[in-house]
């Protein structure tokens, strides 16, 4: 017998697939100013994954939510 279908997603700063209950979810706060631990994963909205390793945590809290800044801005 299979195991089933185990659902992956891919960390937003080193861009590794993994099972997507080995990853914190981040979802943007109803002001949309700053990120916020999905524990449940399970809320409304735009989602944003990050494995467990120490350097994507520290980059991903440097994110900015209003998005990347074009040449010439």
């Amino acid at each position: 017998m299979g195991r089933g279908h185990v659902p992956t997603r891919m960390c937003v700063v080193c861009r590794r697939r993994m099972p997507k209950r080995e990853l914190v979810r981040h979802i943007l706060s109803p002001q949309g100013g700053e990120f916020l631990v999905d524990e449940s994963q399970t809320r409304p909205g735009r989602g944003w994954y990050v494995c467990s390793e120490t350097a994507c945590r520290e980059k991903f809290r440097r994110f900015r939510t209003g998005g990347r800044k074009r040449k010439g801005d």
